[in-house]
C-alpha cells in the first residue's frame, strides 16, 4: 500500500479532498503532473474475498426475495450469521464495509451513490461501458473519474435499475427515458444500441434541495446587488422575463433565484418537462409533462400524453398571476406570449448564445412568434460561461429591455440596461421597464430609483452578513413585504 501511495504522489498533485461518508467514501481531485489533466478519484473501502462472497450472497438473496436470517435481525446480525454459516472469520472493519456496500448497492445508486453526495458535482454522465464516468464539477468543469462500468451487461443492468428507481422502465420498445430520481435529480438514460450506437448511457443532473439564493449568486460573482435589485422590482410589480444562455450557463438556477422576489400571496404555476424549480411560496402549483403510451395519432400525440401546451392551457384556468415555463421551445410558446400580452406575467428560459439569436429563433420555425407578441417581453437576461481563476464560471453578460417596434424599419427598439465590461457592469442610465412600472404604480422616477436603492442595500447587507440560505432569504423578503420598516431597522438601513 505504501508503494502504491508513493507512486500516486509522484504522478499526481492533490488539489482538493474531503470525506463524503466519513470512514467509507472520500474524494480526491488530482492533477496529473505529466500533462495537467484533472481527475476525480473516489476512494472506498477494499473488501476481502470472503467479505465479497458474503456481500454477493446477501445481494443475490435480497434481489430474489430470499430472506437471510429472521425478519427481525438487523443488517449486522445477518452478516454475522452468514459468516458463521460459511465458516468465515471477519474483522470488525470488514463487517462495516459489507454493510456499507450492501446499503449502497441495494438502497442507493451503486457505484455512483457517493457522487450524489458531493455538493460541487452538477452532472454525472456515462457515455458507454469501458469508459470513465465523467462529472461536471462547479470549479473544474467536466473531469473524468476512476469509476466505470466494465462491460455493456453491467451498464445495461445499471440503467434498468436506476430507471426503476425513477418510477419508469427501460426496454427495447422504450429505449429512452427522461425522469426524476427520488431525490429530485434529473435522469436521462438510454438502453442498448437502439438510439445510442455505443451502447447504454445515462446523464444525471443533480437537484439542489435548497436552491442557490440571490446572495449566493452575488457572492460567487455571477452578478451584482444592483442587477438583482432591478430584477427584484420587476418580479415584485410584475414583468415578463426571459433568461437566455448557452448549455450549462445556469439558466434554471438563475430563474429559480429571481422567483424568490415574487410576493408570497401571488399565485404561481410552474410548467416543466422534469421538475427542477423549487419555490418556497405556498400559493404555488408545480406541474410536469407526462409521456403517453401506444401509437401516435394524426396530430403526433399518443394516448395519455400531456405536454407543455396542455399544461399551459390548463394553467390559464387557474387564474395565475405568474406562469413559469422551464424552457420555451415548441408550440406552447405562442400561448404563453399571448398570456403575457394580456396581463399574465411570464418567466421562462431559452437556449441561445446572444440576444439577436434569441429573437431570430423566436421568429423562426417551429416557434413562429410574431414581433407584435415579442414586444411583450420586458427584460432579456443573457447569461454566459467563461473560464475564470477558479475554473468554469457563470455570470450575467447583459440585460436588455424591449421598448417597441420601430414603425419605419420594423426593428425592435431595445435598451441594454446592464452590460458587463470585463470588470464591472455598465448601465444605460435609464430603464423603459422601471418607467412603465412607475407610471402604472403612480410613482415618480425619483421614487422608483429610491425603491431600487433600498433593495440594492438589502442585498448588499445580506451578503455582508453571509445570509446565503434560500429559506432565510425567503423569510426576510416575505417580512419586507409585510413589515418594511422593521426589516430595514434590523439590517441597519436608512431610507
Amino acid at each position: 500500500m505504501k508503494a502504491v501511495e508513493e507512486t500516486f504522489s509522484r504522478n499526481y498533485d492533490i488539489l482538493d479532498e474531503r470525506d463524503l461518508i466519513e470512514g467509507f467514501s472520500r474524494y480526491q481531485i488530482c492533477r496529473r503532473k505529466s500533462d495537467g489533466t484533472v481527475y476525480y478519484f473516489l476512494r472506498e473501502p477494499v473488501l476481502s474475498e470472503p467479505s465479497r462472497s458474503i456481500l454477493d450472497m446477501m445481494k443475490e438473496n435480497t434481489l430474489k426475495g430470499i430472506s437471510t436470517g429472521s425478519p427481525s435481525m438487523g443488517l449486522d446480525s445477518r452478516i454475522e450469521e452468514l459468516a458463521k454459516n460459511m465458516n468465515l472469520d471477519l474483522g470488525s472493519d470488514q463487517k462495516k464495509y459489507i454493510a456499507y456496500y450492501f446499503s449502497r448497492d441495494i438502497f442507493g445508486l451503486d457505484r455512483i451513490d457517493s457522487l450524489l453526495r458531493d455538493g460541487d458535482i452538477e452532472d454525472i454522465t456515462c457515455d458507454r461501458s469501458g469508459l470513465s464516468i465523467y462529472i461536471y464539477h462547479r470549479k473544474y468543469g467536466y473531469i473524468p473519474t476512476n469509476i466505470m462500468f466494465e462491460n455493456e451487461t453491467e451498464l445495461s443492468r445499471f440503467v434498468k435499475m436506476i430507471s426503476q428507481k425513477s418510477g419508469k422502465s427501460l426496454s427495447l420498445s422504450t429505449p429512452v427515458i427522461d425522469a426524476n430520481l427520488p431525490d429530485g435529480s434529473r435522469l436521462q438514460a438510454s438502453l442498448g444500441k437502439e438510439v445510442t450506437t455505443n451502447g447504454s448511457s445515462f446523464t444525471i443532473r443533480k437537484f439542489r434541495s435548497v436552491p442557490f439564493s440571490p446572495v449566493d449568486l452575488i457572492s460567487i460573482g455571477s452578478t451584482s446587488p444592483r442587477i438583482f435589485a432591478y430584477l427584484w422590482i420587476l418580479s415584485e410589480y410584475g414583468s415578463n422575463i426571459v433568461i437566455v444562455g448557452g448549455t450549462a450557463s445556469g439558466k434554471t438556477t438563475f430563474l429559480n433565484a429571481i422567483l424568490l422576489f415574487i410576493p408570497p400571496e401571488k399565485k404561481i404555476i410552474t410548467i416543466e418537462d422534469t421538475k427542477e424549480l423549487n419555490l418556497f411560496h405556498e400559493n404555488w402549483v408545480s406541474t410536469v409533462t407526462r409521456p403517453g403510451y401506444g401509437i401516435p395519432g394524426p396530430g403526433g400525440k399518443v394516448e395519455g400524453e400531456i405536454d407543455m401546451f396542455d399544461l399551459l392551457t390548463i394553467s390559464l384556468r387557474h387564474r395565475p398571476n405568474y406562469i413559469v415555463l422551464g424552457e420555451v421551445r415548441g408550440r406552447e410558446a405562442f400561448t404563453v406570449f399571448q398570456a403575457m400580452s394580456v396581463g399574465r406575467y411570464g418567466y421562462t428560459t431559452f437556449h441561445a448564445d446572444d440576444v439577436n439569436t434569441f429573437v431570430h429563433r423566436l421568429e423562426a420555425k417551429p416557434i413562429n412568434i410574431p414581433r407584435n407578441l415579442i414586444i411583450s417581453i420586458d427584460a432579456i437576461v443573457l447569461l454566459e460561461t467563461f473560464q475564470g481563476k477558479s475554473g468554469t464560471e457563470r455570470r450575467v453578460k447583459s440585460i436588455s429591455e424591449i421598448k417597441e417596434i420601430d414603425p419605419l424599419t420594423d426593428d425592435l427598439i431595445m435598451n441594454e440596461v446592464f452590460s458587463f465590461n470585463g470588470n464591472d457592469y455598465d448601465t444605460s442610465g435609464f430603464s423603459y421597464v422601471l418607467n412603465r412600472i412607475a407610471e402604472r404604480e403612480g410613482k415618480t422616477e425619483a421614487e422608483m430609483e429610491q425603491e431600487l436603492l433600498v433593495r440594492e442595500k438589502i442585498l448588499a447587507k445580506l451578503q455582508e452578513k453571509h445570509t446565503h440560505d434560500f429559506r432565510e432569504m425567503a423569510r426576510i423578503i416575505r417580512r419586507f413585504y409585510k413589515a418594511r420598516e422593521s426589516v430595514l431597522h434590523d439590517l441597519g438601513i436608512e431610507e
